[in-house]
């Protein structure tokens, strides 16, 4: 999905809001995949001169113990929020995926947050001994 966040800083229109499935197979995350599609829900409201992102979603995460190799499968709510002036998104000190037009691609946002929240080392359990040493 695409949101013209230049425009709507500079129109000052209502608050946005947009739910929809994000499609992840394929994608290439580190040592889990994601069950597709994903739920995720984007906001978008002025505060003044700011812009109050908010990005909400849901992923089913599929991987291996890192230490005794059962699969496991755990679910991660996930929430952001992002303030943004008109003067970042003009310069280079923006940290969101935006185009030079100023448009911002909430799919890519949302994958970058799934990287950011789910931890690279998943557990079957927190009480996981492991494989066995002596095997």
């Amino acid at each position: 999905m695409q949101f013209d966040l230049n425009r709507f800083l500079t129109k000052g229109s209502e608050p946005v809001r947009r739910e929809f499935a994000l499609e992840c197979s394929g994608e290439a995350f580190p040592g889990y995949t994601v069950d597709s599609p994903c739920t995720v829900c984007f906001t978008a409201r002025l505060e003044g001169s700011k812009a109050i992102l908010e990005i909400c979603l849901s992923a089913m995460v599929r991987a291996e113990c890192a230490r005794c190799l059962a699969p496991v499968a755990q679910s991660f709510e996930i929430a952001q929020q992002y303030e943004v002036r008109l003067s970042e998104l003009q310069g280079e000190n923006c940290d969101l995926p935006v185009s030079d037009r100023g448009m911002l691609d909430v799919d890519e946002l949302a994958r970058s947050e799934i990287l950011l929240q789910v931890p690279q080392v998943l557990l079957c359990s927190d009480s996981c001994k492991g494989l066995c040493p002596v095997c």
